[in-house]
């Protein structure tokens, strides 16, 4: 009974990781977009949650100054037809939870309707504004992270000392030292 418990529990805690990991993925790439693009991060927003701009910045403010949290809010608000309001409320109420908490509190949580539509649509997304930023970093240098292979840094004050391996203090040409 204890190792049925013990795999239980194991399996609640793999899928709350992998739950959370999926959001973290999706916010940071909308605030890499975000970043580099907000104008049309925003744009998008607007077109895609039929929400007028200029209450993106009170959400902006009301979901921690981050533009990550506020696409995870606004999908939240869309799947389960909730206000946008109440959505905020919940996240001032239990952002120091995580988004896993706010979820379950607003109804969307495995099993349910709403839980395999909103992680699909979180996927989706997550991937757009990854492919976004990549193209605009292609088209933007400055911004493209080139990865280069670390070089071996040698200390200031090393100096390449050719020495011979034993000291032969004799002038003759064989190797002992008598």
């Amino acid at each position: 009974m204890k190792r049925f418990s013990f795999v239980l529990l194991f399996l609640v805690m793999v899928g709350a990781v992998w739950s959370q990991n999926r959001l973290s993925i999706f916010i940071g790439n909308a605030n890499r977009y975000a970043e580099v693009e907000l104008s049309d991060f925003r744009k998008r927003l607007c077109v895609e949650y039929n929400v007028p701009d200029r209450l993106l910045d009170q959400y902006y403010r009301d979901c921690g100054r981050n533009w990550g949290n506020v696409g995870i809010a606004l999908e939240i608000a869309k799947t389960s037809g909730r206000r946008m309001r109440d959505v905020c409320d919940y996240y001032k109420r239990y952002h120091r939870q995580g988004w896993d908490r706010i979820l379950v509190e607003i109804g969307i949580r495995p099993g349910e309707v709403h839980y395999a539509p909103f992680y699909d649509r979180i996927h989706h997304h997550s991937d757009c504004w990854h492919n976004y930023y990549d193209s605009y970093c292609k088209r933007h240098p400055k911004h493209y992270k080139k990865y280069k292979k670390a070089k071996y840094k040698k200390h200031k004050h090393y100096k390449r000392h050719y020495r011979d391996r034993y000291d032969d203090d004799d002038d003759d040409d064989d190797d002992d030292d008598d």
